[in-house]
């Protein structure tokens, strides 16, 4: 995204050498450019999820008593900025790899709860999806 408004600021800064359809176009190309890239961002978060079990004596000697486990799952995603629409919990927007715009602006790591599940948003950062180069 970038790269886009460096060829615009030197269009800008060259436009009087330049023909005007030259210009227009060119910035024309670079707007459509940078339209059509999406808000894309690497979202690391960890779901966990509990799960609780009543054991009971069945010799009669102790009492009942819950056993809590807890498991968790860490997974690092691509995910697009979005506005909010008719997703209504961040876990359907994430699984459908979307995040909402205002989760940008939220300090991290950030603690919600669904249910039984507590999810942990670890980070959200930009990602460049720039190819890697392949080993030789």
């Amino acid at each position: 995204m970038d790269h886009v408004r460096t060829i615009q600021e030197i269009v800008d800064e060259h436009k009087e050498k330049m023909p005007t359809g030259v210009v227009t176009d060119v910035l024309d190309q670079c707007q459509k450019a940078h339209n059509a890239m999406s808000n894309l961002y690497k979202l690391t978060w960890t779901v966990v999820k509990t799960h609780a079990q009543v054991h009971e004596d069945h010799e009669g000697d102790e009492a009942p008593f819950a056993s809590v486990e807890l498991s968790d799952t860490t997974q690092t995603l691509i995910v697009e900025a979005v506005e909010p629409d008719h997703y209504s919990n961040c876990r359907d927007l994430i699984n459908h790899g979307m995040v909402l715009k205002s989760y940008l602006k939220k300090s991290m790591p950030s603690v919600m709860n669904f249910g039984s599940n507590m999810v942990i948003i670890h980070s959200i950062v930009p990602c460049n999806p720039h190819k890697r180069a392949r080993e030789e």
